[in-house]
């Protein structure tokens, strides 16, 4: 949002270094925190601008499916939990997704996440991103997603 004048509006960009300071200490105190979305990755269970509220998680209550805000190279990040494993020392390794995205992201350790987004505001309605239907929806397009890149590989071998 840098170049708008959003910054003097009182928005903070997800991936500036104070935003992401200021988000990880009122997580780790047990405050809930909320801004709006940046970026793409998510739709559409959650499109750029949308208010979404992180509320602490612990990471052994993070099961698959859940839409965590993690830690990255790139600032923080808000995707899916595509899947969970276990590191060498029986930690858990979150493996995350954009809902947009055909592949995953780099697994997260347990120290990196900050939390859970529980809510998406949208049109006035607050949705869950976490529910039976955003969880069925996303693993939908992730099997047509995959379904898609095994038909374009074919299409591209040499016959």
């Amino acid at each position: 949002m840098s170049g708008d004048g959003a910054a003097d509006r009182g928005h903070l960009d997800p991936n500036d270094a104070a935003f992401i300071e200021v988000v990880t200490d009122l997580l780790s105190r047990g405050h809930s925190v909320r801004f709006r979305a940046k970026g793409s990755s998510m739709h559409p269970t959650i499109r750029e601008g949308e208010a979404i509220t992180v509320a602490p998680a612990r990471p052994a209550a993070i099961r698959r499916g859940d839409v965590i805000l993690y830690r990255s190279a790139r600032g923080v990040i808000a995707h899916r939990v595509a899947g969970v494993e276990r590191g060498p020392d029986g930690a858990p390794v979150f493996v995350p997704r954009g809902d947009a995205s055909a592949t995953c992201d780099e697994p997260v350790s347990e120290s990196a996440v900050l939390g859970a987004v529980v809510s998406v505001e949208r049109d006035g309605r607050t949705l869950n991103p976490a529910s039976a239907r955003a969880r069925a929806l996303a693993a939908v397009r992730a099997i047509v997603a995959r379904l898609l890149r095994g038909l374009r590989a074919r299409r591209s071998r040499p016959t």
